[in-house]
């Protein structure tokens, strides 16, 4: 892709063979190749987004299956840049955190405890490693604050309209 403007997100599908562990993960050299250099990481700069392919016959939500959610662990483990890479218009977003949310959790306690968990996974994670990648590509305080706001707003707000 070296040269090409990209207009609508590039969506990486995981499979479900790559998920289960039956294939080695396409999707992390995906992921890593976007990091190859500062031009490199702009030109998908919130142009990501992230599919699961193969579940479509499990009555479970995605962040309800087990192997899902490890499977997003150990990505999340390798690659925490969602924040940078991950467009805010999409549901990619809101699927790799629920997976690393407690699952089965009644509305209450998922009102009560989520807000906390999620509010520890950025400050502690996820806006660190947003910070590392907006240096990397030499970004201004301003962009940096307009992407952290962008964020709280995905959050809070749900996806933006496309």
């Amino acid at each position: 892709m070296p040269g090409r403007t990209i207009l609508d997100p590039f969506i990486i599908v995981v499979s479900r063979d790559e998920v289960e562990g039956r294939v080695a993960p396409s999707s992390v050299d995906a992921f890593r190749s976007c990091l190859s250099s500062p031009e490199r990481a702009l030109s998908f700069f919130e142009k990501l987004d992230v599919a699961f392919h193969g579940y479509d016959n499990d009555s479970r939500e995605l962040f309800e299956i087990p192997e899902v959610r490890t499977f997003v662990n150990e990505l999340d483990d390798q690659f925490p840049f969602w924040l940078f890479f991950l467009t805010k218009s999409g549901v990619g977003l809101q699927c790799i955190m629920l997976c690393l949310m407690p699952p089965y959790l009644t509305d209450e306690a998922r009102r009560r405890i989520h807000p906390e968990r999620l509010d520890d996974l950025l400050s502690k994670r996820w806006f660190p490693a947003m910070n590392h990648i907006c240096k990397y590509v030499s970004f201004t305080e301003r962009k940096i604050e307009s992407l952290s706001n962008s964020v709280v707003d995905y959050f809070t707000q749900g996806p933006r309209p496309a």
